[in-house]
């Protein structure tokens, strides 16, 4: 059984201090950007490192050079801009609004040169996937919109963007991508709204594994089963509440990128926590290979030692599910 991470990895630990040294330089104007890019560059080695040879199977590139969930796209499309701080849902981080100017275009690079970069470093160690912000995170979480008149168009023309984003991220390799969409689990009486940008998202021609973190999704499972969605993630762990959306998995045809360690607890989860959310949702996928095991969302919320237990964790309860000891 497999495994895979989410979201963004802590970018320092106790002993991995050099992207913030480098960061405070810049700030202070001692750096120039060349020489924080190699900064970035080397954490991001370090990141996907730490999740290869801890034996995660399916990585990301650790989000080393995000600032937040949106960032990278308002940064590079034409018409974007960053705006105003906010809370990022009911986390105690904090994000840049996007404000739209005019209609929105990108020539579907903007992370290519990132993934092609953490894939050399990676050598085979494990599989790399890419991620994307969701079409309507990056939508609904807009400050100003001068151009789009309404949530829907802003929606479909956030797709299209991405679509072309999920394409250049195929042609250099990429054959799973995530799309990171916790708006759609803050508001899932969008869904029609969502499954119509997930259609747009089908030209982009790769595998998506659809995110909606932070909130239940049980009553919206069965309606995600479209293309391009092949792995849907559902935690099954964050909220008393989470184990129901195992209830509804066996509505799902595609995989499913189950979340039995809570990203934003300290807690470490013991064998039989996550070995009970494995036996209950292998009763309703009958079949252990469209099963992967998975963090909740980023573990960028967790202390560095902390988030490398959690691996720990994850990495064993794979292991137990395959009947190999811990």
């Amino acid at each position: 059984m497999n495994t895979t991470v989410v979201g963004a990895y802590p970018k320092i630990s106790d002993e991995h201090q050099e992207l913030r040294r480098a960061l405070h330089k810049a700030d202070r104007g001692e750096l120039d950007d060349a020489s924080l890019a190699v900064a970035f560059d080397e954490a991001t080695e370090w990141a996907i490192g730490e999740l290869a040879d801890v034996g995660i199977d399916v990585i990301n590139d650790g989000q080393i050079r995000w600032d937040d969930l949106l960032a990278p796209f308002a940064k590079a499309w034409r018409n974007c801009e960053r705006g105003p701080l906010e809370r990022f849902y009911d986390n105690n981080t904090y994000f840049r609004q996007p404000i739209i100017k005019g209609p929105i275009e990108t020539d579907g690079q903007t992370l290519v040169r990132d993934f092609t970069f953490a894939d050399g470093k990676l050598r085979g160690r494990a599989q790399l996937k890419a991620a994307v912000c969701g079409p309507l995170t990056f939508a609904t979480l807009t400050a100003e919109d001068h151009h789009y008149k309404d949530l829907e168009t802003r929606t479909l023309a956030i797709a299209d963007a991405l679509a072309k984003e999920l394409a250049g991220l195929g042609a250099a390799g990429a054959k799973i991508v995530d799309v990171e969409e916790p708006a759609l689990a803050a508001h899932p009486e969008l869904i029609d709204l969502e499954r119509a940008a997930l259609a747009r998202l089908a030209k982009g021609g790769v595998t998506v594994a659809l995110y909606p973190y932070f909130f239940p999704i049980d009553k919206i499972i069965e309606k995600l089963d479209v293309p391009p969605v092949g792995i849907l993630g559902v935690d099954a762990r964050s909220r008393e509440t989470s184990p129901k959306a195992i209830e509804r998995l066996g509505a799902w045809k595609g995989t499913v990128s189950l979340g039995v360690i809570d990203a934003r607890n300290t807690r470490i989860e013991t064998p039989r926590e996550t070995g009970e959310l494995v036996d209950a949702a292998l009763k309703q996928l009958r079949d252990e290979r469209r099963l992967i095991l998975s963090t909740t969302t980023g573990l960028e919320y967790l202390p560095h030692d902390v988030a490398t237990k959690k691996l720990n964790a994850l990495v064993d309860a794979a292991r137990a599910a395959k009947g190999v000891p811990a």
